[in-house]
């Protein structure tokens, strides 16, 4: 950090700013500079290097690399209907902190009190209500999240696992930007690049509980098994209609609960 003066606004691209330094040991040198490379105001500089220092110590927070944890963090903040209320960042600046934009409205979605962010030395509640925590306070909101919308988080694990067990067996496909051809990856790289991602899926279960990927697990099948039921109630009172006995037909309706032209949309993944 130098402190220096500014003597003119460049006129080309891209712009540039003429400075000169003024510590004696840099006998008046100057330069022309980038504008990103001037921060601040110098009486503004104990402000921004106290905010570097602790942007320093929230990226330190965060495991390095793609860790299990870090995968099933980015499912169940993909799956919780946060998105006015919270976001992870994902930037080599910022990946693993959690930007809460409306602290005491995050706070009552978790069921927690605002010392559940506050707690955290790292975190910084801003005057507008938002703020900024460190890895572990996100991880804490993952795990709590996974434990209030289990469903919705088991369900999109399951879509991704449905996923991974299609491109296992016939490979995926990445489309090419612009002119670029596409590409194809082979079903058994597919295999072995979601292995790691495997495991984030089932860290994602064990947030959930065991108890609640069985509930879980007992809903899909009664859905489906509904569904069924449907679909055979729904041929029945075609055959009735076709054999000319609209009044049955307009009973076997009249006494399910759910219309049965429900069921012509509905498959066993509703």
């Amino acid at each position: 950090m130098a402190q220096v003066e500014v003597l003119r606004l460049g006129t080309k691209r891209p712009p540039r700013i003429k400075i000169r330094f003024t510590a004696d040991e840099e006998e008046g040198r100057e330069a022309w500079v980038p504008r990103s490379q001037l921060h601040v105001s110098w009486d503004q500089v104990d402000r921004w290097l106290a905010e570097e220092r602790r942007w320093k110590e929230l990226r330190a927070a965060t495991p390095p690399g793609e860790t299990s944890e870090r995968r099933a963090a980015d499912i169940v903040f993909g799956s919780c209907p946060w998105d006015e209320l919270a976001s992870v960042g994902y930037s080599k600046h910022d990946d693993g902190v959690l930007y809460v934009h409306d602290v005491s409205a995050f706070a009552e979605a978790l069921g927690e009190s605002m010392d559940f962010f506050t707690g955290d030395a790292l975190t910084v509640v801003r005057d507008d209500g938002s703020a900024e925590a460190p890895w572990p306070v996100t991880l804490a909101c993952a795990r709590k999240g996974a434990a209030l919308h289990t469903n919705r988080v088991m369900a999109d694990v399951e879509r991704m696992e449905q996923r991974a067990q299609r491109e296992a067996i016939y490979g995926s496909y990445m489309s090419g930007r612009g002119n670029r051809e596409g590409y194809h990856f082979s079903p058994e790289v597919c295999a072995q690049a979601d292995g790691e991602f495997k495991l984030a899926r089932d860290l994602v279960r064990q947030w959930c509980g065991a108890q609640a990927v069985e509930d879980y697990a007992e809903l899909r099948t009664l859905r489906a098994e509904v569904v069924r039921l449907g679909r055979i109630v729904e041929q029945a009172v075609g055959m009735l209609r076709q054999a000319g006995r609209d009044k049955d037909a307009a009973k076997i309706e009249a006494k399910f609960e759910i219309p049965v032209e429900v069921f012509r949309r509905m498959t066993p993944h509703s």
